[in-house]
């Protein structure tokens, strides 16, 4: 289960930091202009990202099995949640098709964290 939290935590923190620091540049990959109030919510989103990330680090570090277990529970609800919602805008807003791109890497994240906790139940 580590090399899960440590992928997630390495591509969570990229998010965030791109997110937080270049939000315009990261939106506009995916077809989206932002105004300032936008900009400041996805800044405020990529700081989340970065939240998670440091789960994941704790996670990763961590050698109790029940606290991985409530992060991953946690990080399954989140990839489940967050990629439903990206197919609801990808279908009304019609973004870019790089949506699916990240769309697919939410389903793998909630497959592979899913089979963790299937596993070890």
């Amino acid at each position: 289960m580590n090399i899960l939290f440590l992928v997630a935590m390495i591509v969570e923190a990229i998010f965030g930091l791109g997110f937080l620091f270049i939000p315009g540049t990261l939106m506009g990959q995916m077809g989206l202009t932002l105004d300032p109030v936008a900009t400041t919510i996805t800044r405020q989103f990529g700081s989340a990202l970065l939240g998670f990330a440091t789960l994941l680090w704790f996670a990763y570090k961590s050698d109790k099995p029940e606290f991985k277990r409530w992060v991953a529970i946690s990080l399954l609800i989140y990839f489940i949640v967050s990629g439903i919602v990206l197919v609801i805008a990808q279908f009304t807003v019609q973004m870019v098709p790089m949506i699916w791109g990240i769309i697919a890497l939410h389903l793998i994240f909630f497959v592979w964290f899913g089979y963790f906790l299937v596993k070890k139940t």
